[in-house]
């Protein structure tokens, strides 16, 4: 429909100067929302060495056989969280800790062994040739997942769960003894008063909760990540209070939204937070889109395509977390939406830096201002040559990525102990991976 405008007969400066606010109004309010280009900074120091532990880990994804094993390894998954046993074999043997979700194996609902409260004797029986049939393998037994859920997780009470962990933690204490790994709650978000209220049920009922864990799920919240692990540390697990609990981990058993869930940047933002909190572990979860369930079509949840098994832009991000997590240096940025993970030396023996930009509020670009310092430590001196190579980690949804995709490549003479470098229109949700090296 044409906008037409009636201007009574006024001066004509005027009508023109009102013409142009009320064309400003229409074209911005069919605009999403944005502000002009913001500046970032971001420090790294080559000589503060930060130890880590890596945050890479996922939820389901693979079968016995598929995707092959060179889609997953790069990865280097440390915690691996599934609702199925044969696999076990499979992901100890990749070097990543087994979480069990019992209740996958149970099942939920409209299934012929109902919930657990309808039939307690049931559950023990089950939990208990579960124990006895799994001796001897390195579990971490999550008892139920999302019971905070109603639909399809939970239908019963928050007691009647409360009781449901009770039962399943006695069995599997006596059939497997003092140093079983038994945690949860698994709950769908960071929620205090539920899971203060499980640890005191655990508590006055003499139990143990050797692993706390809930999921990080909201895209809109990722920069708030750190606080809610952080509070949990100090909550929970430091506080004397639960001390009888022997709760020896914080793992966070899901991660990243399904609007996040390919986005490069978003995902870099999740494993920085949870990094710089010093959470034990974290699982990448899995969605279903269109009516296809990412979680048991072997594409390490969604991280590469169906059958062909390309990596698409989210297993570039884990695939260069991995190769620089464990030579982690100080790195610091001026905005919280902006992360930069920086490692001394990466399997090709170089350093690097790797970027994220999330913002789900705003579409601005930014200019990234890097500050590279205490080079010395890369073994490069004042007056010799390094090369300097950008690649970009695309915001492209579910398309493969074959290759990170080339920027820029240049050499230039270091002529001080740091360096200044540029990146230019960073765009919202994508990633970004520097390489030093000379």
């Amino acid at each position: 429909m044409q906008l037409k405008i009636k201007f009574p007969p006024i001066n004509r400066l005027l009508q023109i100067c009102l013409a142009i606010v009320i064309a400003l109004l229409i074209v911005y309010s069919g605009q999403q929302r944005s502000i002009a280009q913001v500046r970032s900074n971001v420090t790294v120091d080559f000589g503060i060495p930060t130890p880590t532990k890596s945050m890479s880990g996922i939820l389901h994804g693979i079968d016995t056989a598929q995707p092959p094993d060179s889609s997953f390894k790069p990865l280097q998954f440390k915690l691996w969280r599934a609702g199925r046993l044969d696999i076990y074999d499979r992901i100890v043997n990749s070097g990543a800790e087994f979480q069990l979700v019992v209740s996958d194996l149970w099942g939920y609902g409209a299934n012929p062994k109902g919930w657990p409260y309808q039939n307690y004797p049931a559950w023990e029986a089950f939990v208990r040739q579960l124990a006895q049939q799994n001796k001897g393998k390195k579990i971490l037994w999550d008892i139920w997942n999302e019971p905070d859920l109603k639909n399809p997780f939970w239908n019963g009470t928050r007691e009647q769960f409360f009781e449901t962990y009770k039962r399943a933690y006695r069995i599997l204490r006596e059939e497997l003894g003092p140093s079983a790994m038994i945690g949860g709650p698994s709950i769908t978000n960071y929620n205090k008063e539920y899971l203060t209220a499980f640890m005191d049920y655990c508590k006055a009922n003499k139990l143990e909760v050797n692993f706390l864990a809930w999921h990080e799920l909201n895209d809109t919240t990722i920069q708030l990540v750190d606080d809610r692990v952080i509070d949990a540390r100090r909550n929970f697990l430091q506080s004397p209070s639960y001390r009888e609990l022997k709760l020896q981990k914080i793992y966070v058993n899901e991660i990243i939204g399904n609007l996040a869930q390919y986005q490069p940047g978003d995902i870099l933002g999740y494993l920085y937070n949870l990094e710089y909190a010093k959470a034990d572990g974290a699982c990448r979860a899995c969605w279903e889109n269109k009516g296809v369930s990412n979680c048991f079509n072997n594409t390490l949840s969604g991280m590469v395509t169906p059958n062909s098994f390309e990596p698409r832009a989210a297993w570039w991000a884990y695939k260069t977390y991995a190769d620089g997590v464990n030579s982690r240096v100080l790195s610091r940025s001026n905005l919280d939406r902006l992360v930069a993970l920086a490692s001394k030396s990466n399997p090709e023996g170089k350093a690097q830096v790797l970027l994220g930009y999330f913002d789900r509020n705003f579409s601005s670009s930014t200019t990234v201002t890097l500050n590279l310092r205490n080079l010395q430590q890369l073994g490069i001196q004042p007056g010799q040559k390094v090369t300097l190579k950008l690649q970009k980690m695309p915001n492209n949804s579910e398309g493969a990525v074959p290759k990170l995709v080339a920027v820029k490549e240049e050499n230039v003479v270091v002529d001080s102990d740091s360096l200044t470098y540029a990146i230019p229109n960073f765009q919202v949700h994508e990633g970004y991976l520097l390489t030093i090296g000379k």
